[in-house]
C-alpha cells in the first residue's frame, strides 16, 4: 500500500483503543502516583494563603509579561516583588508536597508514553494481524 493511501476505516480496531485507553484510565486513577497528585491539589488549593500568593504571582507575572510584550523591561521592583512572591510560594510545605506529586505522576506518565511506544514499535515490525 502506498505511504499517502488512506487506511481501511476499522471501526472494530478504534473502538478496542478507545476501550484498552479508557481502561487504561482507569488503572492510571488507581495509582499511589495519581491519588497522592489529587490530594496534594485539593490540599493546595484549600489552602487560602498559598491561593493567594499564587494569584498575587500570576497578576504580577501577567504584568511583566505586559512590559515585555512592548518590547520594555519590567521594573526592578517587579521583578523583586515577583521573585519575593514566588519564594514565598515555594517556601510553602504544600506547593513543595505538589511539586513532589507532580513529579512522580509525570515519571509514570513516561512510563506509559514508553511502553506505548515499544508496543507501537513492535505493531509496526510485526506483519501479521492478529483478531481480538
Amino acid at each position: 500500500m502506498d505511504m499517502l493511501e488512506q487506511p481501511e476505516k476499522d471501526p472494530d480496531t478504534r473502538e478496542r483503543i478507545t476501550e484498552k485507553a479508557q481502561e487504561l484510565g482507569r488503572l492510571i486513577s488507581q495509582t499511589a502516583e495519581y491519588r497522592y497528585l489529587q490530594a496534594a491539589n485539593r490540599e493546595m488549593s484549600d489552602d487560602r494563603e498559598a491561593t493567594e500568593l499564587i494569584n498575587r504571582a500570576r497578576e504580577l507575572q501577567e504584568r511583566a509579561l505586559s512590559h515585555l510584550e512592548k518590547g520594555e523591561q519590567p521594573s526592578e521592583d517587579l521583578r523583586d516583588e515577583l521573585d519575593e512572591v514566588r519564594g514565598e510560594i515555594q517556601g510553602k510545605s504544600r506547593y513543595q508536597s505538589l511539586i513532589a506529586a507532580q513529579s512522580n505522576f509525570d515519571k509514570l506518565m513516561e512510563k506509559v508514553n514508553r511502553a506505548i511506544g515499544q508496543g507501537m514499535k513492535k505493531g509496526e515490525e510485526s506483519r501479521i494481524v492478529l483478531p481480538s
